[in-house]
């Protein structure tokens, strides 16, 4: 039964991620630190292992339908490289419960930005 959980939980954030282009980690942290009761750090280096093979899918069938400025993608993705390496360390230096708090922070600024948004 778990199991059938986990695919629901990898499927709507495949789906998500691929339909709005964010990071499939908006939905699998809070679900792996609600559902699974991982920690905080494990919640967000288990979610970028699980991104990687659907962010390629995501953005190889985007790239496939003509919807990719490459040379963008490739200028920005060398910073968010780095900014990846950087964060990840920064997070780790951060007790569990600040790095929960900040991750719901910007959840809730990000919802409150969508939603009074045109």
């Amino acid at each position: 039964m778990q199991t059938i959980l986990l695919l629901g939980v990898g499927l709507a954030a495949g789906v998500v991620s691929s339909m709005l282009g964010v990071g499939g980690g908006i939905i699998l942290v809070p679900l792996l630190i609600l559902l699974m009761n991982l920690e905080p750090h494990q919640a967000v280096g288990t979610s970028l292992a699980i991104i990687i093979p659907t962010v390629l899918a995501g953005a190889l069938t985007h790239y496939r339908l003509g919807n990719v400025n490459v040379q963008l993608a490739l200028i920005i993705g060398v910073g968010g490289v780095v900014g990846a390496v950087v964060g990840a360390h920064f997070a780790e230096a951060l007790p569990s419960l600040y790095l929960k708090k900040v991750f719901g922070v910007l959840l809730f600024i990000i919802a409150i930005k969508m939603i009074v948004s045109r």
